[in-house]
């Protein structure tokens, strides 16, 4: 009996002892469980925050390359109104080169008129003078007028 009782103490020391390591682990199995879901968590809100983070990725994609779409329109409008804007001064050089002719002609056309009409006053004076000698030219003129009853210069203009 004896021998039987210390198997049996033997027997609930170990059994005690498996116990304790059973106990031992399932605390570990609890704090690994802890860990593990703390660890998921954790992944999860890393998911969520990578999914986010590529849809703010994607749009910002999406808002580059239409921005980049927006810069090369506006950089083919700068060059169209580049080419409108060299042309126009080309255009404006051309006419003043034009006007300036015009207005040189026009300066000959009136210094021609003004000869012409002064020739023919003094053309006219002359033939007055030989119908009336003793007439004085001298009150007539183009460029007089007749104004209440009496010849005036004509004013300038």
């Amino acid at each position: 009996m004896e021998s039987l009782r210390k198997r049996l103490e033997s027997v609930e020391k170990a059994n005690n002892a498996f116990k304790r390591e059973v106990e031992t682990l399932r605390e570990q199995l609890t704090q690994a469980n802890e860990k593990l879901q703390a660890a998921e968590n954790k992944a999860s809100a890393a998911k969520k925050k990578l999914e986010q983070s590529d849809a703010t990725v994607s749009r910002l994609v999406e808002r580059e390359m239409a921005l980049e779409g927006q810069v090369g329109m506006a950089q083919g409008r700068v060059t169209a109104l580049e080419k409108e804007r060299d042309e126009a001064v080309l255009a404006k050089e051309a006419v003043e080169t034009e006007l300036a002719w015009w207005k040189t002609k026009y300066k000959e056309v009136v210094k021609q008129g003004k000869g012409a009409i002064l020739a023919t006053e003094e053309a006219l004076k002359a033939q007055v003078k030989i119908v009336a000698p003793d007439f004085d030219t001298l009150a007539i003129g183009v460029f007089k007028m007749i104004k209440d009853g009496k010849i005036v210069d004509m004013p300038r203009k």
